[in-house]
Order: structure tokens, then C-alpha cells, then sequence
């Protein structure tokens, strides 16, 4: 049984290592997993490449917009988890124009007016984003719903509040 202590930056790699693997597995961006843990991408960047010595705090924010808790992240039972197959993600103007399009339910022509666009561009950007999410073959008056909805569960409007038409 070794009973030296770990050397310093391998365990910050580790935990770094382990904080991404855990990220990717859910198929976010550091900047998704800050929306949800109130810290910033370039920090959660930093703890992922063990560029800095984590507070407890930090540690806590990560592992609670994970899901998860602190002693499952850290035990010598943590396994990497499988990678996730990668999911379709909407662009940031797909997510804002479905997002804006699903909350208001107006029509196209006032859509595009209220995201400064033409309605072509909205009724482009909207089958797109009908496409990715696999609803394309719903009626008409179900997708943007069923849309909007997929979106959320996936959190692909996350950061698209901060999105600037």
C-alpha cells in the first residue's frame, strides 16, 4: 500500500481529468456547465486542465451543475464514464430563433421582426433547427413546441439569454 501523498499536479490533472470527462459525457460546453454551476468557462477551464488549485466552493459548484456529489467525483471508484454519442447542438441564432419563435407563438413575419431578420432566414433557421432535433416529420403545429421542449431537456438555451441578435 503506497501511503505517500499524491504529487500535487497530478491530482489537480486527475480531478481536472475527471470534472471533463464528466462533462463531455453529458455533451456540454464549459460554458454550459457554468450556467449551471455559476462559475465561468474560462474557470471551469482552468480546473479541467488543473491550472489552479480548486477552493471547496468551486469544487461544490462544479459537482452541483454536474449532478453530482463531491465524494462521487473524488472516489477511488470513479470510473470514466462512457462518452455519450454526440448529440446535434442548434447554433446560438437556431436556439435564440426557437426560443423566441416557441415563447412568443407568433408568426413568422413578427418572429423575424422581433429577432431583426427577414422571415426567410426564420423559416430557414427553424427547419434547421426541426431537422437536428428529429422533429421534422411532426404536423406543423406540433414542431415548434416539441422543439423547444427537446431543446431545453438537452440545454441547448442555456446560453442563449446572452445571445445578441
Amino acid at each position: 500500500m503506497n501511503t505517500e501523498p499524491p504529487d500535487r499536479e497530478e491530482l489537480l490533472a486527475d480531478i481536472g481529468d475527471r470534472i471533463r470527462a464528466e462533462r463531455h459525457t453529458r455533451g456540454w460546453t464549459q460554458a454550459q456547465l457554468g450556467a449551471r454551476c455559476t462559475l465561468s468557462a474560462k474557470a471551469i477551464a482552468h480546473a479541467e486542465n488543473g491550472q489552479t488549485s480548486l477552493p471547496l466552493y468551486y469544487l461544490a459548484e462544479l459537482c452541483r451543475g454536474l449532478g453530482m456529489t463531491m465524494s462521487d467525483l473524488l472516489s477511488d471508484d470513479w470510473v470514466m464514464p462512457p462518452r455519450k454519442s454526440r448529440e446535434p447542438a442548434l447554433t446560438p441564432r437556431q436556439a435564440h430563433i426557437l426560443r423566441v419563435a416557441a415563447s412568443t407563438g407568433l408568426p413568422l413575419p413578427q418572429v423575424a421582426a422581433r429577432v431583426g431578420t427577414t422571415r426567410q432566414v426564420v423559416a430557414a433557421r427553424l427547419s434547421e433547427a426541426y431537422r437536428l432535433l428529429g422533429v421534422s416529420h411532426l404536423p406543423q403545429g406540433e414542431r415548434r413546441a416539441a422543439a423547444a421542449r427537446i431543446a431545453e431537456e438537452r440545454g441547448l438555451f442555456d446560453t442563449v439569454d446572452s445571445y445578441a441578435a
